[in-house]
């Protein structure tokens, strides 16, 4: 009888575990966030908060086309893009990463704040000055100066 319930325990422990999957860390559905700093001039100064949901949060600073706060909902294929382009730039879950690797600085450019944001609070920086010049980071300023179409604020920033 011991034996029967000592077993019986040990298979309902299992079943328990069984049912809980666990979500593989590639999947993680997180919040992507993009801000611009000032510069020496009239650069769109401004943040955006794209959902995997498609649920996009834009606030315009100064030097945008809106000012404010404002919602939109794009297609959620919108995010995927995104988090595909970024994919290459995405620093390594919690870290806190400023792009390096300069060949050539060019002064009073504005920066760019990339975060993602996990729903357990989990935050993920990357920092990149447009004017720190190296084949990689022409690259992200090149995406960076495609942002506001390819997330389809392009309206309320230029």
């Amino acid at each position: 009888m011991k034996k029967l319930l000592f077993l019986s325990f040990f298979t309902f422990s299992f079943l328990g575990c069984a049912s809980t999957p666990q979500q593989p860390q590639d999947t993680v559905q997180e919040t992507i966030r993009y801000s611009s700093s000032p510069c020496f001039g009239a650069c769109p100064i401004y943040s955006v908060d794209v959902t995997p949901s498609g649920a996009v949060h834009f606030n315009g600073k100064q030097y945008t086309k809106v000012m404010g706060e404002h919602d939109l909902t794009v297609d959620p294929s919108v995010y995927k893009k995104l988090q595909y382009e970024l994919k290459t730039y995405r620093p390594e879950t919690g870290a806190n990463v400023k792009t390096t690797g300069c060949q050539q600085i060019t002064a009073d450019q504005p920066s760019g704040y990339f975060s993602w944001i996990q729903a357990n609070g989990t935050t993920t920086k990357l920092s990149h000055y447009t004017g720190c010049i190296s084949p990689a980071n022409l690259e992200l300023n090149e995406l960076i100066d495609k942002l506001p179409k390819l997330i389809g604020i392009d309206d309320l920033v230029h």
